[in-house]
Parts: C-alpha cells; sequence; structure tokens
C-alpha cells in the first residue's frame, strides 16, 4: 500500500472521528513505510496498534516505541517447533520471543495473541496460558478460529451448528478454560463481555452485545476499499466517499447473531450503547484491570 494511500485513509478516519487506528496484513513487520504510517496516526490523535509474527527489526520497535499504543504479538503454542509448524516459518518463535523481549525493555504495552487451534486440547490451551504468562510475561489473548475450509469444517458466521459437533464442543471448552483462568487470576487480555457472549452463542442463548461491524468498525483494504468485515462484500472505496458517520444499511450486514470474529466482535464493546456495561463486567471479573483503571 502506497504511504500516500495510508495517510489519506487516516485522514479520513480522523474527519469521521474514528478513534482507533489497527494495522494488520499480512505481516505487518514486512511493510516498509510501518514507522511513518504509525507516526502519521498517532499525530492525527488516534489510537494505534499493530499485531507482527515477530518479523520486525529491532530499530523499527523502538521507533514506534514513541507512537505505538498497543503492539500485540502472535504466540502460536508453547512448544517452539510446534510454534514454527503453525505459522510455516522456521525459526519464528525466537523472532517472536525476541520483539516481545525488545518490546518490554522498551516499555511497551504488548499482549501476545494466540490462534484458537480446533485440533488443541483444554489441556493445551491451559499451558499456553501460563507460557505466555510465565514465560514470557505478558498477557495472553485469544484469536477466535474462523478457517473458512472447502468441507465447512469452520465458517465464520451462520448457526454455530452447522459445523462438526465435537470441533465446536472442543471449542467452546476451550474458551470457557481462559475465561475460568481468567477469573482465577491468570492475566488475560480478552474481554470478559466477548468471552461470555462466545459461550453464550455456543450454548444457543442470545448474546448480550451486538457485532458493529460497518457501523461503528469498517476494514480498509490495500486499494482503499471498504468492507464491513474480512468475509462480507466491498462497501465502497474510500476515495469515492469519504462520509463514513452514515451507518450502513442493515442490508448489507450479515446476520451477525452467531458470528464471533474477535476482530470486529469484540471491538464492538467499545461502542456508545455498550461501553459502559462492558466496562462493568470486566470490572467484576477481573481485578487486575480495576487496578490499572485506578492506577
Amino acid at each position: 500500500m502506497k504511504l500516500e494511500d495510508v495517510e489519506f485513509a487516516i485522514d479520513v478516519l480522523a474527519k469521521n472521528s474514528f478513534s482507533v487506528v489497527y494495522f494488520t496484513g499480512g505481516e505487518t513487520g514486512l511493510y516498509p513505510h510501518l514507522t511513518k504510517a504509525v507516526d502519521y496516526a498517532k499525530k492525527k490523535g488516534m489510537i494505534t496498534s499493530i499485531t507482527t509474527n515477530g518479523t520486525i527489526s529491532e530499530a523499527d520497535l523502538r521507533r514506534l516505541s514513541k507512537s505505538l499504543d498497543v503492539l500485540s504479538v502472535s504466540v502460536d503454542h508453547y512448544n517452539e517447533r510446534l510454534w514454527d509448524d503453525a505459522k510455516n516459518v522456521a525459526g519464528i518463535s525466537k523472532k517472536a520471543k525476541e520483539t516481545i523481549r525488545i518490546a518490554k525493555a522498551c516499555g511497551m504495552k504488548l499482549y501476545a495473541i494466540t490462534f484458537l487451534n480446533p485440533d488443541w486440547t483444554v489441556k493445551d490451551v491451559g499451558q499456553v496460558v501460563r507460557y505466555v504468562n510465565e514465560e514470557l510475561g505478558v498477557s495472553f489473548a485469544l484469536s477466535y478460529p474462523y478457517i473458512s475450509s472447502s468441507d465447512g469444517t469452520f465458517v465464520v458466521g451462520g448457526n454455530l451448528r452447522g459445523s462438526q459437533y465435537q470441533t465446536q464442543r472442543n471449542t467452546r471448552d476451550m474458551v470457557a478454560k481462559v475465561l475460568q483462568m481468567k477469573l482465577l487470576g491468570s492475566d488475560v487480555a480478552t474481554v470478559t463481555g466477548y468471552l461470555t457472549d462466545v459461550l453464550r452463542a455456543h450454548d444457543g442463548l442470545p448474546m448480550k452485545y451486538p457485532c458493529r461491524a460497518g457501523k461503528t468498525i469498517i476494514a480498509i483494504d490495500c486499494n482503499l476499499n471498504v468492507f464491513p468485515c474480512y468475509k462480507r462484500e466491498k462497501l465502497f472505496n474510500l476515495r469515492e466517499r469519504q462520509d463514513l458517520n452514515t451507518s450502513v444499511p442493515d442490508n448489507a450486514l450479515c446476520d451477525n447473531r452467531y458470528c464471533l470474529i474477535n476482530c470486529f466482535k469484540e471491538a464492538s464493546l467499545a461502542s456508545r450503547e455498550t461501553f459502559l456495561r462492558a466496562v462493568k463486567e470486566e470490572l467484576f471479573s477481573n481485578p487486575k484491570f480495576y487496578l490499572k483503571l485506578i492506577s
């Protein structure tokens, strides 16, 4: 993506009172203008966040420490060989661990984000959370599995019961394990309201928090096309329309009662309508959040 296009997109977001810009990929660490893009967003008064698999130079990390609000690093297993296999990149686990070490030394706010592999067991998830907290010394966050496979084993949205029962049950149990560990004091950054909504969806119950993808959260691709989320069709191009405050028509959005993509679903909790309720739920379940809040 051309830097001028990135800056144009940030200008439009700032003009439309968006508060957060989240740079993702592909691998953000490979983008040659990453530090300039983040600096520009910060100068526009936005909260800045990126995710990396660890492929990011120390020089860029140190520059980013001045303008990046939150860094998330992909951690895909507690076993480094299996971690490398999951990313299909030899030595990526060591790079990610070094990125975490440098970011901590720079005083950056960061957390580890782990793709919740449907083939794992509840025991695996518990070990990953402990590894992230104790060995790496950072907060744990999960990325809900949204594989769109040819055999339909996992899909985004739609009735969860349409997927293989055992896979769905196992995923539910893994999320429940993360929530249990959070309530018992583990350092879990994933929002409580989101975790409980995932469990409600798996149990066939109505969720508390609606997904606001396409209304308060949008995705912009490298061609400046705007999407409600990763799985929906293009709405328009940012060069052709810059008024983002007009609500997207409901018929352009999906039936999101069962969609659990955390990139959009979790971020929806910060919407004006649900923010205070989500914060209250977090306060009652997460004493560490309360301490951070008052400090």
